[in-house]
């Protein structure tokens, strides 16, 4: 068994940050005692631990709502290709109020990181990561049409699956695999499964790299805090990547003009 590091939940970014209504915010060096401090500065308020891998999961949120916003706006009553269609009122939606549900479950975990908490950052992520990559299978996959649609239900059974696994066993494997094995098989798409059948695959290798990005920012998250003088840390950092992420996923619907590839099908 591959066992989650209780060092995992050890962030650079443990600063607390008092919130009040009656004067400026303030910066406040770590402690375990957050009410003890609160009460020492004698300031009505509450006080956000480990602040900066809280507040980051703004853009996270930001980038889940900028893609539930454009789904809503978009008109799919003339969309005639059933995967098309499909992609838009299933995997896209599953995809962006996942992200919703990601930032609310990383703010959570971030504001007491321990495993307990943790299940409620990875549950949703597994969706996303599920849902995109379902969606890709449709978009490339040649002249396999229905892959993707066939594919979606189970692996977002085995996602939840392999979150569950891991609280009741803390064995990563399976875990791991549902989120490194699709991103390996998106980025081989992405190279050798050219061109795209209904177009956004520019953004789709921009997001593909940001969250590659992302991974190592939260690698060296000690190392990137130390470099931004304390300024941001790697984990932080990784957030904000994550959500530009979604938001280039989120830019296929304004470039999306039903113009689809479908002489690759014949």
């Amino acid at each position: 068994p591959i066992a989650q590091p209780q060092q995992y939940h050890d962030f650079a970014d443990k600063r607390l940050f008092l919130c009040s209504c009656h004067s400026q915010g303030l910066f406040l060096p770590p402690t375990n005692d957050i009410v003890g401090r609160r009460n020492n500065n004698q300031t009505a308020g509450f006080i956000i631990p480990n602040f900066g891998d809280v507040i980051s999961n703004i853009v996270i949120l930001i980038g889940g709502l900028s893609g539930a916003i454009l789904l809503h706006m978009k008109e799919n009553g003339e969309i005639d290709d059933a995967i098309r269609k499909w992609q838009l009122e299933i995997c896209l939606p599953i995809f962006f109020y996942s992200t919703i549900a990601i930032s609310l479950g990383s703010t959570y975990y971030h504001w007491n990181p321990n495993n307990k908490t943790l299940i409620w950052d990875r549950l949703p992520m597994t969706l996303a990561f599920v849902s995109i990559f379902c969606y890709m299978l449709e978009d490339y996959v040649f002249p396999n049409k229905g892959i993707g649609v066939s594919l979606l239900s189970p692996l977002l059974v085995l996602g939840i699956v392999s979150v569950m696994y891991w609280n009741w066993t803390d064995d990563l494997r399976l875990y791991a695999l549902v989120q490194f094995f699709p991103l390996i098989v998106m980025a081989f798409l992405l190279i050798f499964c050219q061109p795209c059948r209904y177009g956004g695959a520019i953004q789709q290798a921009l997001a593909l790299l940001l969250y590659a990005l992302a991974k190592i920012s939260e690698d060296k998250d000690y190392q990137i805090w130390a470099l931004t003088k304390k300024t941001i840390s790697g984990h932080s950092f990784k957030h904000i990547l994550a959500g530009f992420a979604s938001f280039s996923i989120a830019s296929i619907l304004i470039s999306d003009e039903g113009v689809y590839v479908t002489n690759l099908d014949e």
